[in-house]
């Protein structure tokens, strides 16, 4: 008998234009990916019953929630639509900003199984969070958490009519050659950084109601941007800045050629802790500082994310 092998694991993904329906004759676009672990979560209530014998009588099923994580090497292009998905919004000139539009998709993984695959398939799924991590020597990670309404049960053959994309070619970024710019504004030198994490989440709640299975809808929480920089320490103006709780600002620009960047930008934020320490023999001193990131006027966004950056 065949085992399903990690390895030989396809993971692809469809925008949904009607949120919590799989598109009739879809074209999947094949992701890249390191793991993931979406599931469809049973939801089960246990049966307190009072029995002399005192055994449990029932474990009624309730209901069915899409939940889990997609984790991924950042890449040019690669997850466009689902930066999307992530800041609710529509990239209008290259340009990114967080917003309120409802955006869903679909995914499907096929478990090679030799004669007869297995394919799982879920529905009107969100972008919840996106943890994506700079780590100097290291390549880039952009985790994602997913939340979806539904999964039918699994197939034995694609969906009639379904066509493949292959996934994008472009080169995975990392830390050390491909960070081409990082400042942080409002403190008099911008300091230089080991590491560097950004937290993205939509706060996504289930809407649940009488005479539905499967979770109603899904509600749009406070977008939250938040994250920490481990900064060498070289000067006392960061410090400062934490202390004043002075107003700050941060950008990077990550790319592998011209033309073919991103650039991130926290246009405001606070510094909500950090102070130097000494870690003892062989270490630099640094700061940890983590922030949290506040709606900027000019931009009206509290996250701004150009491409096709030269």
């Amino acid at each position: 008998m065949a085992v399903a092998h990690g390895s030989q694991t396809r993971l692809a993904y469809v925008m949904e234009t009607v949120p919590g329906t799989i598109p009739a004759t879809p074209t999947w676009k094949i992701a890249r990916y390191v793991s993931e672990t979406l599931t469809l979560d049973k939801q089960t209530v246990s049966s307190d019953e009072v029995r002399p014998d005192r055994n449990r009588s029932d474990v009624t099923d309730v209901g069915r929630q899409v939940n889990g994580a997609v984790n991924t090497l950042l890449s040019y292009t690669t997850f466009d639509d689902w930066l999307e998905a992530l800041l609710a919004n529509t990239w209008s000139t290259n340009v990114l900003k967080n917003g309120n539009v409802v955006k869903t998709m679909a995914f499907e993984k096929t478990f090679e199984l030799g004669v007869t695959d297995v394919y799982a398939r879920y529905r009107g799924c969100r972008i919840n969070t996106l943890d994506l991590q700079l780590t100097a020597k290291q390549n880039v990670t952009a985790n994602w958490g997913v939340m979806g309404i539904g999964s039918p049960n699994p197939d034995t053959a694609i969906i009639t009519g379904a066509t493949y994309t292959d996934p994008t070619t472009t080169p995975v970024l990392n830390a050390a050659l491909n960070v081409g710019s990082l400042a942080i504004a409002g403190v008099t030198a911008s300091p230089k950084l080991q590491a560097l994490s950004l937290r993205l989440t939509n706060n996504i709640y289930a809407v649940d109601a009488l005479g539905q299975y499967d979770t109603y809808d899904f509600g749009l929480g406070l977008f939250e941007v938040t994250g920490s920089m481990t900064a060498l320490f070289e000067n006392k103006d960061l410090y400062d800045a934490v202390i004043n709780h002075t107003d700050l600002s941060l950008s990077f620009t990550i790319g592998a050629a011209a033309n073919n960047k991103y650039t991130f930008a926290v246009p405001k934020l606070k510094a909500t802790n950090g102070s130097p320490v000494g870690p003892g023999n062989g270490r630099a001193v640094t700061m940890e500082v983590p922030f949290t990131g506040l709606i900027d006027t000019v931009s009206g966004a509290t996250l701004v994310i150009n491409r096709a950056v030269a």
